[in-house]
């Protein structure tokens, strides 16, 4: 446990032991938060990383990002076909990805890194989720609702701690693409599925706003072209922030040729493009952890995958044996899933279900994942006075500039293998500030 962690602990403690117990320990419970956070479950305490750790995973991240959108070139010749077929990847896919691979520009660096930092609080990856339409913006305010609480801001001086403000970052990069300069965003989802999403896009929605955008919400069907300019219902827009994905598209084509048209003519712009399905997808992961691209990473892109990247590989029939003889210390991950939908740990498996599982899952889009031992977090309750042990998975944002601030879920050490905030009522979620290298108090 660091120093400044250390410290928030001991002192939550020692306040909970007095009659007044307050302050620092109910921060989080007596903070004023903005309308995006007041349905959010909140975990009692913030998180705290020293910033050069964070910052050099960031780096790592960002040489990594680099690479896998160029995986299609370096390993296949620029065959996208080729390379999709080796993520395993749905073949009626295939042709819609090459039409939208490397249209014109550039994979558009965004999206949100989910880590874990282990026992010697090294950041491992567990996937790079690499889209527009990832969560989680809204937690970048948390910092400043705890700062107006007198106890956290003396705490906070004290440490010297930092934050970004992820929204700030997020909307810099849409008017930086958009083509008018007070630009109309609209949060695309697929046929169907905006009155299931509508809810929980709320807090994004409202973050965007706060910062000063225009935001509007549609499906697919309700997108058109008009005179070269793209419109979500009756209103002119100029970024699509995706919430679709490619499967979504398929039997949808006018929608998207009219989003297509409005980026080709750079009139409107979809973000993030279609072709970042080909890099989000954890097969991407294991071609990064094959042996055959060493051969074409530089030294200082295979020293980042090293330190960042756990051993990951597509599943097939010839590791099966060694995936059962590993059991305990691998983890199995569909290429393609999402919210933790059918991950199999293979520590909590008997080892006669983890072979059958293994052998059904062959060929069918799976890595398998060296599994990482997570660091945990104690957190006290302000309510029992009890320290429990806390589990967060850390999720990094990254943009066009770089480090775009945090969003973290966590659940109890105690809990289950898969933590997501969607799909248990008991993960939390929190936020990490960034204290000075030495952990020393600033003043």
């Amino acid at each position: 446990m660091d120093e400044v962690t250390a410290r928030y602990v001991e002192l939550c403690r020692a306040e909970l032991c007095r009659a007044d117990g307050g302050g620092l320990s109910r921060a989080v419970a007596e903070a004023e938060l903005p309308g995006c956070l007041r349905d959010a479950r909140l975990l009692a305490r913030p998180l705290f990383a020293g910033e050069p750790e964070l910052r050099a995973a960031v780096d790592d991240l960002l040489a990594l990002f680099d690479v896998l959108v160029s995986l299609p070139d370096r390993l296949f010749d620029g065959d996208v076909e080729r390379y999709w077929a080796a993520l395993g990847g749905e073949p009626r896919m295939a042709p819609l990805l090459r039409r939208h691979a490397h249209a014109g520009r550039p994979a558009d660096r965004f999206g949100r890194a989910d880590l874990y930092r282990d026992e010697h609080g090294r950041f491992a990856l567990l996937e790079f989720n690499i889209a527009g339409g990832v969560g989680g913006f809204e937690l970048g305010e948390l910092p400043r609702s705890l700062e107006a609480v007198p106890a956290f801001a003396a705490f906070a001086e004290r440490y010297a701690l930092r934050h970004v403000r992820t929204a700030e970052r997020v909307a810099a990069t849409l008017r930086a693409v958009a083509p008018r300069p007070s630009p109309v965003v609209a949060l695309v989802f697929a046929p169907g599925a905006l009155p299931r999403y509508r809810r929980p896009v709320a807090p994004t929605v409202a973050v965007l706003e706060g910062q000063g955008l225009d935001v509007v919400l549609g499906e697919l069907g309700d997108v058109r072209g008009d005179g070269g300019k793209l419109f979500v219902g009756t209103a002119r827009v100029d970024v699509v922030l995706r919430f679709f994905t490619v499967d979504d598209t398929i039997g949808h084509e006018d929608g998207l040729a009219a989003i297509t048209r409005a980026d080709e003519k750079g009139t409107a712009v979809l973000w993030t493009g279609l072709d970042s399905a080909l890099f989000t997808n954890k097969g991407a992961l294991a071609l990064l952890s094959d042996p055959r691209c060493d051969a074409v990473l530089s030294a200082r892109e295979r020293r980042a995958a090293e330190r960042i990247l756990p051993w990951t590989r597509l599943l097939t029939a010839q590791l099966v044996d060694r995936c059962v003889e590993e059991r305990e210390r691998l983890i199995l991950k569909p290429c393609r899933g999402f919210a933790g939908s059918g991950v199999v740990a293979g520590w909590a498996c008997p080892e006669r279900e983890w072979r059958d599982t293994l052998r059904d899952a062959v060929g069918g889009g799976f890595v398998v994942q060296r599994r990482v031992v997570p660091r945990p977090e104690p957190v006290v309750d302000p309510g029992t006075g009890e320290t429990e042990d806390w589990t967060p998975v850390w999720g990094l944002f990254v943009t066009p500039d770089g480090y775009g601030g945090n969003a973290i879920r966590a659940q109890r050490a105690t809990g289950g293998d898969v933590i997501g905030y969607s799909t248990s009522t008991e993960t939390l979620a929190t936020v990490a500030f960034t204290r000075p290298a030495d952990d020393r108090p600033a003043r």
